[in-house]
């Protein structure tokens, strides 16, 4: 049986790159960058092993520090030179001829040496998305006579190579070992190929690569990168790095791009865009750098941008799997070292190094939390009032925290504002109202008797308040299973006699509101009626509130939906017998005059309740009220 060999369609390949590989023709420069760093790594490396046990002076330039230039003559060329290791000619054949072979692999083992960001031999090739032509000129620090060799690529999968030998007249390219890549702009790709585009790509891609990267035009020089950590290596200073947090995440337009050095003296002013930065370190994928708290409060569900680097190359702004979710409050600069890219180099594989890391990270970031409240309570103060919606779900998944993070939770109550600490050290069973509705129901009977009702309608409220319960051993129950009418007196037996013939003719006139009436004594003695009702009646008004003003075709669906409610009804209108005016009503006995007062008070008690009305409640209130008024007068 015969093997064939599959072919690639380079064509077909650089398409697949262009329209579901790499996010944008942005990568092209930092795929440049990337090669280039890899080479100057490779020479070092090479330069190493040749030294290792004799002294020789062989290539003694190899020790050099690495440099990356990029060279942009009339916007619609850019000649990229690294003085990297370079590339023989069997190299060229090997390398740049087989797609997916990478010059970072080890030949005789098959893998990447941990110090190079390139893995799957593919980087060049994005090139393509924005020239038709690709020509390289490469000289190998292998031996002192190694000719400069130019190769040129093209989309249809062709290329040459041609031997310029070692004393060539080549003045494009200087270097005694290294690559140079020279790209014109393909029609309509001339805006990636101005300054002004470069510079913002390398600062976005390449701004933490060690190596100086430096952008000519004409005979102007500008080193766009600082070579420095500023968290690694040395003591680390606070104000150097929320200096360096506020440049890197500064708007493309601020001036912090252009020179760091020259806003030391703004510190304070730069570092008020952050809270506090956190430096960290992992050693599980060899992770390092800092979170920077904002100094604004952000929703729960925001998606922040960070910068997370790959050996000093930008990999990506999401911070998925890596980031902890909970730590929106911040925004990351990250370098790994160790950790596997995906093919696009856009993200992280998932691995057990990576969750290790990513447990690291969020380790640093609650020892921090902690300590804050520990021995800065003020500072703490400050950052919960700040990030309070972001902390809450925190201190659900982090017992270390939970404790420190509760008490200082706010909860509206009919007592006012209270804390969690509050509510635990109050000796008093922790009552709440499970939505706002029944809070607003409640509230006013409540605090009239200087009873505490909990509002937990907020986000994290229950959640919080429920396991402030199980941690502290504290009874916590919803107003469901409260016995409402427990904060209500029954009448006498005499005057239930005397208030039989009012509730019977209530009873009658609320039939039609689906509501019943009740007579209790309850305080506050200036509130004559008390309106209570279950959710599903709540629903109900709800839904058919939206049909007086949906349009005619949505109303069977909106009646279907009041049908499936069913037709038994929970909601209650107490009157109290020590109301003035309630006691007055009890001796009416015009039932025409009782009607209109007491549609009055239900719709009143609605309207305090905060529920919705029907137009035909509106309707009956304003013309009730018009009625007395007429009698009146």
């Amino acid at each position: 049986m015969e093997d064939f060999r599959f072919k690639v369609n380079l064509g077909g390949m650089i398409e697949i790159l262009s329209d579901h590989l790499y996010s944008s023709p942005d990568v092209y420069i930092r795929e440049l960058l990337q090669n280039g760093v890899d080479a100057i790594n490779a020479k070092k490396n090479w330069n190493k092993n040749q030294n290792r046990g004799q002294n020789n002076d062989l290539d003694s330039d190899i020790d050099i520090e690495g440099l990356i230039t990029l060279e942009i003559e009339e916007r619609q060329k850019l000649i990229f030179t690294d003085n990297g290791l370079g590339l023989t000619e069997d190299e060229i054949h090997q390398f740049l001829a087989i797609i997916g072979e990478s010059s970072k692999r080890n030949l005789e083992n098959g893998r990447i040496q941990t110090d190079y960001i390139g893995r799957f031999g593919i980087g060049l090739l994005s090139c393509f998305m924005v020239s038709d032509e690709i020509w390289m000129y490469t000289k190998s620090c292998h031996s002192e006579d190694a000719p400069v060799l130019e190769w040129r690529g093209k989309p249809d999968g062709t290329y040459n190579i041609i031997n310029h030998g070692i004393s060539s007249d080549i003045t494009s390219f200087k270097e005694k070992s290294g690559t140079q890549v020279v790209l014109t702009a393909k029609s309509g790709m001339e805006d990636y190929f101005t300054k002004e585009t470069i510079k913002k790509l390398i600062i976005y891609y390449g701004m933490l690569l060690p190596f100086p990267i430096i952008i000519k035009q004409k005979d102007r020089k500008e080193q766009i990168n600082p070579v420095y950590l500023p968290w690694e290596g040395r003591e680390t200073n606070k104000n150097e790095l929320m200096l360096f947090g506020s440049m890197m995440f500064a708007e493309p337009d601020s001036n912090l791009m252009d020179n760091i050095e020259n806003n030391i003296e703004n510190v304070t002013k730069i570092g008020s865009k952050f809270f506090d930065c956190v430096p960290f370190h992992s050693k599980e994928g060899n992770v390092s750098g800092a979170a920077y708290i904002l100094n604004h409060s952000v929703q729960p569900t925001v998606k922040n941008s960070h910068r997370i680097y790959l050996k000093n190359m930008l990999l990506t702004e999401k911070g998925d799997n890596l980031i902890p979710d909970w730590a929106v409050f911040a925004k990351f600069i990250v370098n790994a070292i160790d950790l596997r890219p995906t093919a696009s180099r856009e993200g992280f594989y998932i691995d057990e190094v990576l969750l290790k890391a990513r447990e690291s990270i969020e380790d640093t970031l609650i020892d921090y939390i902690k300590d804050l409240a520990e021995t800065n309570p003020e500072a703490f103060n400050r950052f919960f009032s700040i990030h309070r919606l972001s902390l809450m779900p925190l201190a659900l998944v982090s017992p270390k925290l939970f404790r420190i993070i509760a008490d200082h939770c706010e909860f509206e109550t009919t007592r006012g504002v209270c804390t969690g600490y509050t509510l635990r050290t109050s000796n008093e069973p922790l009552i709440y109202a499970p939505s706002e509705s029944k809070y607003k129901q409640l509230s006013q009977l409540f605090f009239a008797q200087d009873k505490r009702l909990i509002n937990v309608a907020y986000v994290y409220s229950l959640e919080i308040l429920i396991k402030l319960g199980e941690v502290y051993d504290l009874e916590v129950t919803a107003v469901e299973d409260w016995n409402i009418e427990d904060l209500m007196r029954d009448l006498s037996p005499e005057n239930q006699d005397d208030t039989f013939d009012f509730i019977k003719t209530a009873n009658r006139i609320l039939k039609g509101h689906d509501c019943r009436a009740e007579i209790k004594q309850f305080s506050p003695a200036n509130q004559p009626v008390f309106y209570l009702v279950d959710e599903k009646t709540v629903l109900k008004r709800q839904i058919t509130a939206v049909r007086n003003t949906a349009d005619t075709m949505f109303h069977s669906m909106l009646d279907a939906f009041v049908q499936d409610l069913g037709h038994d009804t929970a909601a209650v209108l107490y009157f109290n017998y020590d109301n003035p005016l309630v006691k007055k009503l009890v001796q009416q006995e015009d039932e025409t005059n009782l009607k209109l007062l007491v549609e009055i008070l239900y719709i009143q008690a609605l309207q305090i309740g905060g529920f919705p009305l029907h137009h035909n409640e509106l309707g009956i209130l304003n013309r009730n009220i018009l009625v007395l008024m007429e009698r009146g007068l």
